[in-house]
């Protein structure tokens, strides 16, 4: 019953950080709207003032608990945080909501590297390759087609470096201060430091508009405070790794609310480059443990990596995004989603014994067959006799194409499905998408140290899984003239 009620309390934590998240995600539109209007360091003085306020009610008797030590430690991670939320302020005037989410969240891929250099901590592989995608994400999300950085993305890159740095000061000085105490001296010098430079500015202290003070309020208050003080009471009942991990959601949710509110343009070539910073910053934050492994082998199983696969081409339709969602929406996913059920009734039943269908013999049964050759033919025959689009009919093509070979291998040996099938959508969309999409066949080797990992298939197994999908999919492009 104690496992029981603990796990309870994990849960209720998770969805406690994740509604935190989803808040700091909500703020990058509304600061948006703010500071097209309103002066940027008043904005700040206002809103962290508010925080501050809100911070005193439930906290002033710990200040009592600071050292003069701990108030400079307090103060120089109040100007680390003031310059990523000012930077992050000043960039949001000059780009979108949905970029400055993305690039604000590289803070956690930086945050190794400037604990190597400032507190000697040796990076490990997977900080290091986390880097490295999140860099290439930066560059596919930022990068105009000249490989110039705008100012308003270069503006938040700052400010993502100035997280880092705060992050890294909070690890050196937080255990040795009173968390609450050391936020409210953070916040104070945030608060100071931004009303010093708007009255040296010379600009006119105006009062803010309705709008302005919701933003600030909203931000200094639900978004600074009250995020602060859940995020302190329920990551006691949670691990850093499931905090990490919940965290790296605000900038799927700033992009989210930028398209929904603020009319953000979501291009493929943008969702990739989010969709690298958000895998970077998974790889620098996960443990590469048996528990980790099942989670990749798990959440980058192929009915996943398909549809978001789908999405990208849909987006990337040379005719519209708009037409090209429309026949994913119409062919794609609806079978993606039925085949789903078929399988899930077929684990229910025990026709299979697991997801994957590790055992070859399962693969072989007549009704698994017949559902994945129906469910992979009939999209297919849908965009070729209606004239869908020619890359969303390579992709159902390519599926067609694996089941049959796949099927045919199992006969007499045994593939990872699972390599294949990431293999056939990392291919397709780096084909579709071009060099700086190659990134996204690192997935490969990922998946394939996964499926090894937890003992679902030998290396050899995994890496004529991973030449299948590669090899059908470019037979796919060629027979359609897309090579």
């Amino acid at each position: 019953m104690a496992q029981i009620g603990d796990r309870r309390r994990q849960l209720g934590a998770d969805l406690s950080l994740l509604l935190v998240t989803l808040i700091w995600g909500g703020t990058f539109v509304m600061v948006k709207d703010a500071v097209s209007s309103y002066p940027v360091f008043a904005f700040l003085a206002i809103r962290f003032a508010l925080g501050l306020a809100a911070l005193l009610l439930i906290g002033w008797r710990r200040l009592r608990t600071l050292t003069w030590r701990s108030l400079a430690c307090g103060a120089l991670l109040g100007l680390f945080l003031l310059g990523g939320y000012a930077f992050q302020t000043l960039g949001l005037q000059h780009t979108t909501a949905s970029k400055a989410g993305f690039i604000t969240g590289l803070n956690v891929a930086i945050v190794p590297l400037l604990a190597a250099l400032m507190l000697r901590q040796k990076p490990q592989a997977g900080a290091i390759i986390g880097v490295l995608l999140a860099t290439i994400g930066m560059a596919l999300l930022s990068l105009s087609q000249a490989l110039q950085l705008g100012q308003g993305d270069l503006l938040v890159l700052l400010c993502a470096v100035s997280f880092a740095l705060h992050i890294v000061g909070v690890s050196a000085f937080a255990p040795k201060a009173d968390p609450i105490a050391l936020t409210i001296i953070q916040v104070a010098v945030v608060t100071v430091v931004s009303a010093l430079i708007t009255l040296l500015s010379g600009e006119p202290w105006l009062a803010p508009q309705p709008s302005v003070l919701g933003a600030a309020a909203f931000t200094g208050i639900l978004a600074t405070a009250v995020a602060f003080g859940v995020q302190t009471a329920m990551q006691r009942f949670t691990t850093p790794t499931h905090t990490a991990l919940i965290f790296t959601a605000e900038p799927v949710f700033a992009a989210l609310f930028g398209v929904w509110l603020a009319g953000d343009l979501l291009t493929a070539r943008m969702a990739l480059g989010g969709v690298l910073i958000l895998a970077g910053t998974l790889i620098s934050e996960i443990p590469w443990s048996q528990r980790t492994a099942a989670l990749i082998s798990r959440f980058l199983a192929p009915q996943y990596v398909v549809t978001l696969l789908l999405v990208l081409l849909g987006l990337a339709d040379p005719v519209s995004w708009q037409h090209g969602l429309f026949w994913v929406l119409a062919t794609g996913l609806p079978f993606v989603l039925i085949t789903v059920g078929v399988f899930t009734r077929a684990l229910r039943r025990g026709t299979i014994s697991d997801w994957h269908i590790t055992d070859r013999r399962e693969r072989l049964h007549p009704g698994i067959v017949a559902a994945s050759l129906v469910f992979t033919a009939m999209p297919m025959a849908i965009l070729y006799f209606f004239h869908g689009p020619r890359w969303i009919l390579a992709a159902a093509l390519s599926g067609f194409l694996l089941v049959i070979i796949n099927l045919a291998i199992t006969l007499i040996w045994k593939i990872s499905q699972h390599v294949s099938g990431i293999a056939l959508g990392a291919t397709l969309i780096t084909a579709n998408l071009g060099l700086l999409a190659a990134p996204s066949l690192l997935l490969i080797p990922l998946v394939a140290w996964a499926r090894v990992k937890v003992g679902a298939h030998t290396v050899m197994q995994t890496i004529a899984g991973g030449v299948t999908g590669i090899v059908i999919t470019i037979l796919a492009l060629t027979l359609l003239g897309l090579g």
